[in-house]
């Protein structure tokens, strides 16, 4: 009885030893994401992995976890440390700039040389120089359509509205007692600010900014003495937009004005039980300012799609490596899939996305990347933490065309940064 038992365990102890002593030889891909813990695309991101894996036979190393400051800083360590992921889902911008100024992960350019099609179902207006987007958000107009009645109907039938078509909407808005748009400077002039500046100098004053100012203050101040411009043409109705946005709002939402300039999350506020319908809103770009009124005559998108898929340069001089961190970002990033990521919410960098059950307002804002030229953070998200407060607080300067207290809020904004 004992003999039997010992040659029981013997083979079970010999089983063992000749499963751990099978080799795999997968390829192992090392990846890190911020889709851990709670986050409500993790379910997604983990499906696409395992999917993965089965097609490719490949063995993916997932490090995914809840992004908060450590994890940032941990990111960043892991490659200092030499311990770089293959693929990495991480934010774009300043927090990326160590990995990008290193030269730790490959561009886009560089990898479209060996695979010319590589995210091209990405909008050009919001990928990012080395990150794979997937969504973010957008801002633009808000238009409500029923009241675009009579001579303003075929103005809906456009994507993108001139400057002289917003001069011609308005002044036809206020002949039938509409006020064009809805403005709370008092407190939330953002909007405003943000875009004048943009379609006056470009890109470029939001990523230099203290520069810019300084270089171009003469732009900076023509574009925001606009704001007394607008005003005195009856823009912003009886009040000037000398009002809190709360009050800007319920104009807007009571169908008293016809436009209001806000994020994509303003779009919350609507539905079919709502006075003013979100069937019958839709989203347009703020106009390319023309050259002859001091702007860059170009289609500008603020937005945030502030997140990404890299590949490690590591990865990519790894001839193992490469083509399955290519086709594991391709997975990720194709349409099918920015569409499971955005069900919950968010604008995908993908035009081609179209969700279930969606609204002409989140059609209309969907489609924000691809009827325009070029996409930037907005100046409060770019600037330094807590210094936009010092361009909303001269609104008022704004309104009036101070020009000696707009260059003073602008000379204190500048050396904040």
């Amino acid at each position: 009885m004992y003999k039997r038992i010992f040659s029981v365990l013997f083979f079970v102890l010999l089983g063992f030893l000749l499963v751990s002593c099978e080799k795999d030889d997968r390829v192992e891909l090392k990846t890190i994401s911020m889709f851990g813990g709670t986050d409500p695309h993790a379910e997604i991101y983990e499906a696409l992995i395992a999917e993965f894996e089965e097609e490719y036979n490949v063995k993916i190393n997932d490090s995914s976890a809840t992004s908060d400051e450590l994890w940032k800083t941990s990111v960043i360590s892991a490659f200092y440390a030499g311990n770089d992921p293959d693929v990495l889902f991480y934010f774009t911008g300043a927090t990326a700039k160590p990995l990008v100024d290193n030269k730790l992960v490959v561009s886009i350019a560089d990898i479209r040389k060996e695979y010319p099609d590589y995210a091209k179902n990405i909008s050009d207006s919001v990928i990012d120089p080395y990150a794979v987007t997937l969504k973010g958000f957008v801002e633009g107009v808000f238009v409500n359509t029923e009241l675009f009645t009579g001579d303003l109907a075929s103005y809906l039938e456009k994507d993108v509205w001139t400057w002289q078509d917003y001069h011609d909407i308005a002044e036809k808005l206020i002949a039938k007692d509409i006020i064009p748009f809805a403005l709370g400077a008092t407190d939330v002039p953002h909007y405003w600010i943000e875009h004048l500046v943009l379609g006056t100098l470009g890109p470029d004053a939001f990523t230099n900014i203290k520069d810019s100012i300084e270089d171009h203050e003469d732009a900076w101040v023509n574009a925001l003495k606009k704001f007394k411009h607008f005003a005195d043409l009856g823009w912003f109705g009886p009040t000037n937009g000398n009002q809190e946005h709360q009050m800007a709002e319920a104009t807007f939402k009571d169908a008293k004005a016809a436009m209001i300039l806000d994020g994509s999350w303003f779009a919350v506020n609507f539905d079919e039980t709502t006075k003013v319908k979100a069937s019958k809103l839709k989203m347009v770009p703020f106009p390319a300012i023309p050259t002859n009124e001091g702007g860059k005559n170009k289609v500008y998108m603020q937005s945030g799609f502030t997140s990404g898929f890299y590949i490690s340069k590591k990865a990519w001089n790894d001839p193992n490596k490469r083509e399955l961190c290519v086709k594991l970002v391709e997975m990720m990033t194709k349409t099918e899939s920015i569409a499971k990521f955005c069900a919950g919410g968010g604008i995908p960098a993908d035009p081609a996305v179209v969700l279930a059950n969606q609204t002409n307002l989140q059609i209309s804002m969907n489609s924000m990347p691809a009827r325009t030229a070029e996409a930037t953070l907005p100046l409060s998200d770019a600037a330094k933490a807590g210094t936009f407060i010092h361009l909303v607080s001269a609104a008022n300067d704004y309104l009036t065309a101070n020009e000696t207290a707009i260059k003073a809020a602008l000379k204190i904004f500048a050396d904040a940064q």
